[in-house]
């Protein structure tokens, strides 16, 4: 139905081909470039590759890089490619390529020394050819707090991912349809947590923040 992402830290340690490379999940000067704590990957498992129908959708590991709202750079944007070498970035992988990694290879979710949850650092893609409204649709997990509803509107206040937890953080207000899945991950088993009547008001929103290429 979707692929879920979880965010990383991502500092390149070796570099097997032009998509593939080893990554730490951790400064590597931490604990001496240990090689024992490289995560394999290939950069080219990615849902686009997906959509093109490249890979199965049980192949993806990472997300794509991609332009987001306000042509901001999200995804993952770790990468091997010469010359435009990245050594270090973030990488996004997906939740069943993590389940797959021994325990002591998994990157813990929130990361170390993040100041926000789990859910600020997880993204996910619906695949395209799915009969749902989110089909092709990318959303990022957000903190959001309902300060005021009308049916399925709310006024909300929303926290850029990550700072959910900064004293100082001041958050984004505006008004949403919870139940549009052009704006939120919305609908059967959402990973949107808060809503209108009976539902928290406090906890996961996920904005739309751009769709899958057309193949």
């Amino acid at each position: 139905m979707r692929c879920v992402f979880y965010g990383t830290p991502g500092f390149l340690g070796r570099i097997e081909s032009e998509t593939r490379c080893g990554f730490w999940a951790e400064q590597p000067v931490d604990h001496g470039f240990d090689q024992q704590r490289l995560i394999d990957i290939d950069l080219a498992r990615t849902p686009a590759a997906a959509a093109a129908k490249q890979i199965g959708w049980n192949e993806v590991q990472v997300d794509d890089c991609f332009t987001g709202p306000n042509g901001v750079v999200a995804g993952t944007t770790l990468g091997p490619g010469w010359p435009e070498l990245l050594l270090a970035g973030a990488v996004y992988l997906e939740r069943r390529f993590v389940a797959s990694l021994p325990a002591a290879l998994r990157p813990a979710c929130p990361p170390a020394g993040a100041h926000g949850e789990a859910y600020e650092y997880t993204t996910a893609v619906y695949r395209p050819d799915l009969d749902d409204p989110r089909a092709g649709n990318r959303y990022t997990g957000h903190c959001a707090q309902i300060i005021q509803e009308q049916g399925t509107l709310a006024h909300v206040a929303v926290y850029p991912p990550g700072t959910s937890q900064e004293p100082d953080v001041r958050p984004v207000m505006m008004w949403i349809d919870l139940a549009s899945a052009e704006q939120c991950d919305a609908g059967t088993a959402s990973l949107t947590t808060i809503g209108t009547g009976a539902r928290p008001k406090r906890g996961a929103l996920f904005l739309i923040s751009g769709q899958l290429p057309q193949p």
